[in-house]
């Protein structure tokens, strides 16, 4: 029994807190123009990401976080519930090939229903998951096109039933904004970060999940329901501004 899978995951992955859980799965662009710089401030980011969720005892029980990475291949590198039990996460490294984006998104959200249904089977209540896109490029490569469409038209059709909340997020002057746009419904435009933000994106997502977990937080307020952005995207300063105005 102890051994029994459960939506592809074992029963030991779920741990033995009770606590009501924050599925949050991110997916992570780390095609050929994340190389370098990018790449290394997304990892800094991550890391101190993943160290505030540790020092809040009440988000270390209920945030259960896996990482999705697409750059010429889509890969699972951080299994759900494996964070829970390592000190450390290693480093992402950038690869040299296409952006697979939607095919990236397809594989979170897979993931993401998984978990669902084994916290489902485990008795485990849980909170509106996460699917948090961070990409600095459009989608390339084998039927990208065709995958992205059916990545907007799932992910659409979650958010729009409160089942899942969106964070589509572009990086520099080159990601696709007008796709990231089709990605979320309730965000009036994706949001835009430059590279050297990534620690300042992270420590909002941090705190916002210890938001949620400890007060109880609405999914509204992690939207910027009341800005009015300009261009194809609405800057980081920006958005924080209006999550502050809505909270």
């Amino acid at each position: 029994m102890a051994n029994e899978e459960l939506g592809g995951f074992s029963k030991s992955d779920f741990g033995s807190s009770t606590r009501r859980r924050l599925p949050i799965c991110f997916c992570l662009d780390v095609s050929g123009s994340m190389a370098g710089y990018p790449i290394e401030q997304l990892n800094d980011g991550l890391q101190s990401f993943f160290a505030s969720i540790r020092e809040n005892e009440e988000t270390r029980s209920s945030a259960d976080i896996a990482i999705i990475t697409f750059g010429g291949s889509v890969d699972i590198f951080l299994p759900f519930g494996k964070a829970a039990k390592e000190k450390t996460i290693p480093r992402i490294q950038a690869t040299t090939s296409l952006t697979p984006i939607g095919e990236g998104i397809l594989t979170a959200l897979e993931l993401l229903n998984a978990r669902k249904e084994g916290y489902k089977q485990m008795g485990i209540k849980y909170y509106q998951p996460w699917l948090v896109v961070i990409t600095d490029g459009a989608p390339q490569g084998d039927q990208a096109v065709e995958n992205m469409e059916k990545a907007i038209e799932a992910v659409r059709e979650l958010e729009d039933n409160d089942k899942l909340v969106v964070f589509n997020i572009g990086v520099g002057n080159s990601a696709d904004f007008p796709m990231l746009k089709r990605l979320s419904g309730k965000r009036e435009q994706p949001i835009s970060i430059s590279t050297t933000q990534f620690g300042k994106l992270f420590a909002f997502l941090g705190s916002s999940s210890s938001s949620v977990v400890s007060n109880n937080a609405g999914t509204d307020a992690l939207y910027n329901l009341n800005t009015e952005p300009e261009g194809d995207a609405i800057a980081m300063d920006d958005f924080f501004k209006a999550i502050e105005e809505n909270s």
